[in-house]
Protein backbone atom coordinates (compact mmCIF):
# COMPACT_ATOMS: atom_id res chain seq x y z
CA UNK A 1 0.00 0.00 0.00
CA UNK A 2 1.66 3.16 -1.01
CA UNK A 3 1.47 6.78 0.45
CA UNK A 4 -1.16 7.88 -1.74
CA UNK A 5 -3.84 5.19 -1.17
CA UNK A 6 -2.89 5.36 2.85
CA UNK A 7 -3.79 9.50 2.64
CA UNK A 8 -7.13 8.57 0.34
CA UNK A 9 -8.11 6.05 3.05
CA UNK A 10 -7.41 8.42 6.10
CA UNK A 11 -9.23 11.31 4.59
CA UNK A 12 -12.56 9.16 3.87
CA UNK A 13 -12.62 7.50 7.18
CA UNK A 14 -15.89 7.86 8.36
CA UNK A 15 -16.73 9.37 11.60
CA UNK A 16 -20.47 9.72 10.96
CA UNK A 17 -22.96 8.76 8.46
CA UNK A 18 -26.38 8.86 8.04
CA UNK A 19 -29.05 9.23 4.65
CA UNK A 20 -28.04 12.84 3.85
CA UNK A 21 -24.70 13.84 6.11
CA UNK A 22 -21.66 11.49 5.74
CA UNK A 23 -17.94 13.37 8.21
CA UNK A 24 -14.66 12.25 7.29
CA UNK A 25 -11.72 12.58 8.85
CA UNK A 26 -11.47 14.77 6.15
CA UNK A 27 -14.31 17.04 6.77
CA UNK A 28 -12.88 17.48 10.14
CA UNK A 29 -9.40 18.97 9.08
CA UNK A 30 -11.51 21.33 6.12
CA UNK A 31 -13.52 22.97 8.96
CA UNK A 32 -10.54 23.55 10.94
CA UNK A 33 -8.25 24.38 8.17
CA UNK A 34 -11.10 26.99 6.90
CA UNK A 35 -11.44 28.01 10.38
CA UNK A 36 -8.24 29.00 10.87
CA UNK A 37 -7.17 30.46 7.51
CA UNK A 38 -9.88 33.00 7.98
CA UNK A 39 -8.89 33.45 11.85
CA UNK A 40 -5.17 33.90 9.89
CA UNK A 41 -6.77 36.30 7.27
CA UNK A 42 -8.74 38.63 9.65
CA UNK A 43 -5.47 38.67 12.06
CA UNK A 44 -3.35 39.88 9.40
CA UNK A 45 -5.58 42.22 7.82
CA UNK A 46 -6.01 44.23 11.46
CA UNK A 47 -2.03 43.87 11.81
CA UNK A 48 -1.73 45.57 8.23
CA UNK A 49 -4.41 48.30 8.95
CA UNK A 50 -2.84 49.50 12.27
CA UNK A 51 0.20 49.76 10.64
CA UNK A 52 -0.66 52.53 8.47
CA UNK A 53 -2.71 54.02 11.08
CA UNK A 54 -2.21 56.14 14.54
CA UNK A 55 -2.81 55.01 17.43
CA UNK A 56 -6.14 56.67 18.19
CA UNK A 57 -7.51 55.35 15.18
CA UNK A 58 -6.41 52.02 15.56
CA UNK A 59 -8.40 51.84 19.30
CA UNK A 60 -11.18 53.66 17.06
CA UNK A 61 -11.41 50.20 14.82
CA UNK A 62 -11.39 47.94 17.04
CA UNK A 63 -15.08 47.67 17.87
CA UNK A 64 -15.61 47.63 13.94
CA UNK A 65 -12.99 44.92 13.33
CA UNK A 66 -14.84 43.19 16.07
CA UNK A 67 -18.13 43.63 14.14
CA UNK A 68 -16.40 42.48 10.80
CA UNK A 69 -14.96 39.69 12.67
CA UNK A 70 -18.31 38.02 13.56
CA UNK A 71 -20.04 39.15 9.91
CA UNK A 72 -17.30 36.89 8.23
CA UNK A 73 -17.34 34.26 10.97
CA UNK A 74 -21.23 33.73 10.12
CA UNK A 75 -20.31 33.70 6.27
CA UNK A 76 -17.89 30.91 6.61
CA UNK A 77 -20.06 28.88 8.87
CA UNK A 78 -22.80 29.04 6.26
CA UNK A 79 -19.85 28.00 3.41
CA UNK A 80 -18.41 25.56 5.37
CA UNK A 81 -22.23 24.20 6.23
CA UNK A 82 -22.88 24.29 2.50
CA UNK A 83 -19.53 22.68 1.34
CA UNK A 84 -19.96 19.51 3.46
CA UNK A 85 -23.26 19.09 1.53
CA UNK A 86 -25.76 20.43 4.21
CA UNK A 87 -28.38 22.19 2.48
CA UNK A 88 -28.39 25.80 3.94
CA UNK A 89 -30.54 27.11 1.35
CA UNK A 90 -33.94 25.17 3.23
CA UNK A 91 -32.37 26.18 6.85
CA UNK A 92 -33.02 30.14 5.37
CA UNK A 93 -36.32 29.28 3.98
CA UNK A 94 -37.55 27.63 6.71
CA UNK A 95 -36.45 30.68 9.12
CA UNK A 96 -37.15 33.23 6.86
CA UNK A 97 -40.42 34.22 9.33
CA UNK A 98 -37.91 33.69 12.22
CA UNK A 99 -35.28 36.52 10.80
CA UNK A 100 -38.38 39.15 9.76
CA UNK A 101 -39.12 39.01 12.83
CA UNK A 102 -35.93 39.21 14.85
CA UNK A 103 -35.07 41.91 11.95
CA UNK A 104 -38.20 43.83 13.33
CA UNK A 105 -37.56 43.66 16.94
CA UNK A 106 -33.75 44.24 16.51
CA UNK A 107 -33.92 47.31 14.08
CA UNK A 108 -33.12 49.85 16.24
CA UNK A 109 -29.93 47.80 17.41
CA UNK A 110 -28.32 47.45 13.72
CA UNK A 111 -29.20 51.44 13.67
CA UNK A 112 -27.18 52.11 16.67
CA UNK A 113 -24.49 49.45 15.22
CA UNK A 114 -24.26 51.35 12.10
CA UNK A 115 -24.11 54.48 13.62
CA UNK A 116 -21.04 53.37 15.57
CA UNK A 117 -18.90 52.37 12.39
CA UNK A 118 -20.49 55.47 11.26
CA UNK A 119 -19.02 57.67 13.85
CA UNK A 120 -16.16 55.67 14.43
CA UNK A 121 -14.81 56.21 11.10
CA UNK A 122 -16.02 59.56 10.36
CA UNK A 123 -13.74 61.02 13.04
CA UNK A 124 -16.19 64.25 14.01
CA UNK A 125 -16.98 62.84 17.41
CA UNK A 126 -13.91 61.54 19.59
CA UNK A 127 -13.63 60.69 23.31
CA UNK A 128 -13.03 63.95 25.28
CA UNK A 129 -15.12 65.99 23.36
CA UNK A 130 -17.80 68.34 24.75
CA UNK A 131 -20.86 68.17 23.39
CA UNK A 132 -24.42 69.34 23.64
CA UNK A 133 -27.21 67.25 22.77
CA UNK A 134 -31.03 67.21 24.17
CA UNK A 135 -30.16 70.44 25.90
CA UNK A 136 -27.54 68.68 28.10
CA UNK A 137 -23.86 69.53 28.19
CA UNK A 138 -21.57 66.46 28.25
CA UNK A 139 -18.27 65.34 27.76
CA UNK A 140 -17.50 61.75 25.72
CA UNK A 141 -16.08 58.87 28.01
CA UNK A 142 -16.14 56.14 25.48
CA UNK A 143 -17.33 55.29 22.16
CA UNK A 144 -18.63 51.51 21.39
CA UNK A 145 -20.41 49.83 18.89
CA UNK A 146 -23.79 50.34 20.25
CA UNK A 147 -23.55 52.99 22.21
CA UNK A 148 -21.38 56.03 23.50
CA UNK A 149 -20.81 56.72 27.36
CA UNK A 150 -21.40 60.90 28.23
CA UNK A 151 -20.39 61.98 31.37
CA UNK A 152 -21.93 65.10 32.59
CA UNK A 153 -20.90 68.40 34.70
CA UNK A 154 -22.70 66.23 37.66
CA UNK A 155 -20.31 63.24 36.95
CA UNK A 156 -23.09 61.50 35.83
CA UNK A 157 -22.77 58.93 33.04
CA UNK A 158 -25.70 58.77 30.32
CA UNK A 159 -25.31 56.14 27.80
CA UNK A 160 -26.33 57.15 25.12
CA UNK A 161 -27.44 55.19 21.78
CA UNK A 162 -25.64 55.85 18.62
CA UNK A 163 -28.64 56.21 16.51
CA UNK A 164 -29.22 59.43 18.64
CA UNK A 165 -26.10 61.45 17.82
CA UNK A 166 -26.62 60.78 14.71
CA UNK A 167 -30.39 61.36 13.59
CA UNK A 168 -30.61 64.69 16.58
CA UNK A 169 -28.56 68.19 15.99
CA UNK A 170 -25.41 67.82 18.30
CA UNK A 171 -22.86 70.77 19.04
CA UNK A 172 -19.52 69.55 19.19
CA UNK A 173 -17.83 72.10 21.22
CA UNK A 174 -14.45 70.90 20.99
CA UNK A 175 -14.15 69.29 17.40
CA UNK A 176 -10.74 70.48 16.17
CA UNK A 177 -10.32 73.21 18.42
CA UNK A 178 -10.61 73.20 22.23
CA UNK A 179 -11.28 77.24 22.64
CA UNK A 180 -14.63 78.23 22.58
CA UNK A 181 -15.99 81.80 23.15
CA UNK A 182 -18.20 82.29 26.26
CA UNK A 183 -20.33 85.21 27.17
CA UNK A 184 -22.13 86.64 29.68
CA UNK A 185 -25.26 89.70 29.70
CA UNK A 186 -25.03 92.27 31.92
CA UNK A 187 -27.39 94.95 32.00
CA UNK A 188 -27.21 98.56 33.68
CA UNK A 189 -29.19 101.54 34.02
CA UNK A 190 -29.71 103.62 31.08
CA UNK A 191 -27.54 106.84 31.69
CA UNK A 192 -24.93 104.60 33.44
CA UNK A 193 -21.23 105.83 31.90
CA UNK A 194 -20.93 103.03 29.20
CA UNK A 195 -17.48 103.67 28.70
CA UNK A 196 -17.10 102.41 32.91
CA UNK A 197 -18.74 99.59 32.00
CA UNK A 198 -16.84 98.45 28.99
CA UNK A 199 -13.64 98.69 31.58
CA UNK A 200 -15.12 97.02 34.57
CA UNK A 201 -16.52 94.09 32.69
CA UNK A 202 -12.60 93.53 31.05
CA UNK A 203 -11.11 94.33 33.98
CA UNK A 204 -13.33 91.31 35.65
CA UNK A 205 -11.75 88.91 32.93
CA UNK A 206 -8.22 90.19 32.49
CA UNK A 207 -6.76 88.49 35.30
CA UNK A 208 -9.04 85.66 35.33
CA UNK A 209 -6.51 82.43 35.72
CA UNK A 210 -9.54 80.19 33.08
CA UNK A 211 -9.75 83.29 30.94
CA UNK A 212 -7.44 83.02 27.81
CA UNK A 213 -4.89 85.92 26.94
CA UNK A 214 -5.36 85.43 23.13
CA UNK A 215 -8.08 85.79 21.94
CA UNK A 216 -8.72 89.27 23.99
CA UNK A 217 -11.98 89.43 25.93
CA UNK A 218 -14.60 92.14 24.35
CA UNK A 219 -17.19 93.75 25.19
CA UNK A 220 -20.16 95.00 23.16
CA UNK A 221 -22.90 97.26 23.54
CA UNK A 222 -26.35 94.68 22.60
CA UNK A 223 -29.25 96.67 22.98
CA UNK A 224 -31.13 99.63 24.35
CA UNK A 225 -34.56 98.43 26.38
CA UNK A 226 -36.91 100.55 28.36
CA UNK A 227 -34.79 101.42 31.25
CA UNK A 228 -31.86 99.61 30.73
CA UNK A 229 -28.98 98.99 28.37
CA UNK A 230 -27.18 95.36 27.74
CA UNK A 231 -23.93 94.40 27.36
CA UNK A 232 -22.21 91.28 26.12
CA UNK A 233 -18.82 90.07 27.60
CA UNK A 234 -17.16 88.00 25.41
CA UNK A 235 -14.35 86.00 26.74
CA UNK A 236 -12.05 82.69 25.40
CA UNK A 237 -11.55 79.65 27.17
CA UNK A 238 -10.04 76.52 26.90
CA UNK A 239 -11.80 74.37 29.70
CA UNK A 240 -15.55 74.34 28.11
CA UNK A 241 -16.70 71.49 30.30
CA UNK A 242 -16.37 74.08 33.71
CA UNK A 243 -17.56 76.90 31.81
CA UNK A 244 -20.59 76.78 34.36
CA UNK A 245 -17.51 77.29 37.02
CA UNK A 246 -15.88 79.66 35.59
CA UNK A 247 -18.92 82.10 34.33
CA UNK A 248 -20.08 81.81 37.78
CA UNK A 249 -17.14 83.45 39.37
CA UNK A 250 -16.74 86.31 36.76
CA UNK A 251 -19.91 86.83 37.35
CA UNK A 252 -19.36 87.18 41.24
CA UNK A 253 -16.30 89.82 40.23
CA UNK A 254 -18.35 91.53 37.93
CA UNK A 255 -21.28 92.12 41.18
CA UNK A 256 -18.05 93.19 43.41
CA UNK A 257 -16.80 95.62 40.94
CA UNK A 258 -20.02 97.18 39.69
CA UNK A 259 -20.37 98.12 43.51
CA UNK A 260 -17.30 99.35 44.03
CA UNK A 261 -18.02 101.76 41.18
CA UNK A 262 -21.70 102.35 41.64
CA UNK A 263 -23.12 100.55 39.16
CA UNK A 264 -26.55 99.73 39.24
CA UNK A 265 -28.22 96.61 37.76
CA UNK A 266 -31.50 97.41 36.52
CA UNK A 267 -34.86 96.35 38.35
CA UNK A 268 -37.84 95.33 35.87
CA UNK A 269 -40.49 97.68 35.25
CA UNK A 270 -43.82 96.66 36.72
CA UNK A 271 -46.22 97.72 34.78
CA UNK A 272 -49.70 98.08 36.98
CA UNK A 273 -53.47 97.46 35.41
CA UNK A 274 -55.67 99.94 35.85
Amino acid sequence: MNLKTILINFFEYELYTSKTLSITTGTIIFIVSTLLITKFILRLLKKAVSKSTSIENTARLRSVFNFVNYFVYLITIFFILNAIGINITMFLTTSAALFVGLGFALQDIFRDLIAGIYILLDKTLNVGDVIEIEGKVARVKAIHLRCTILETRNRKDIVMPNRKLIDDILNNWTHGDPVIRARIDVGVYIGTDTDLVREVLLSCVENHPDVLKDPKPIVLLDEFGESSIRFILYYFIDQVFDNDRISSSIRFEIDKKFKLNNINLPVPVVKLER
